[in-house]
This record gives C-alpha cells, structure tokens and sequence, in this order.
C-alpha cells in the first residue's frame, strides 16, 4: 500500500479501501459503490496486486467531504473485512 500513498497527491483527501480477493477481474466491493461514485461524479481507481492477491479501491474527494463520502460508502454494503484508510489533504 505503501506505493499508492506515494502517489497521492497532498491537496487532495483520498479513502482507500483494501480487501482480499483472488480475482483477476470484478470487485469484492458491492456494484452500488461503483454506481455512487459515479453518479457523484467522484473520481476513483481500482488497483488490483495480484501478487499479494489484494484490491484497492482509492477514491478521490475533495477537502472537507471526506466523513460524508465514507458514510454513504458504507451505506452501500462494504464487506465486513474491508479495511479502509483516509487520507485528509494537508492544509495549507
């Protein structure tokens, strides 16, 4: 995970949420996810590593709707293993 935190950009918030799969395609993240952020018009990126057989779902939100967005994220079904971590952009 330590490679995606190196790429996110510090004045931008991010959630990121990471589950086990061993797919190579889908999601274990329920479709009601995908279809929010789009609907939101949020912008996200699925990482598969099929090395460490993990998926990452990192969603990009703008500074200060970081509670809300996770919330209603939640509110679409997320699988009881999924961890998830945010990040808050820096102040300047």
């Amino acid at each position: 995970m330590d490679w995606i935190k190196k790429g996110l950009d510090p004045g931008v918030s991010y959630i990121v949420f990471e589950n086990e799969t061993a797919r190579p395609h889908g999601s274990a993240l329920a479709p009601r996810i995908y279809e929010f952020l789009e609907q939101e018009k949020i912008g996200w990126q699925q990482v598969i590593d099929m090395d460490l057989s993990r998926e990452y779902l990192v969603v990009k939100v703008r500074p200060g709707r970081e509670d809300r967005i996770l919330g209603k994220i939640m509110g679409c079904g997320i699988p009881e293993k999924t961890i998830y971590t945010v990040y808050k952009a820096e102040e300047v």
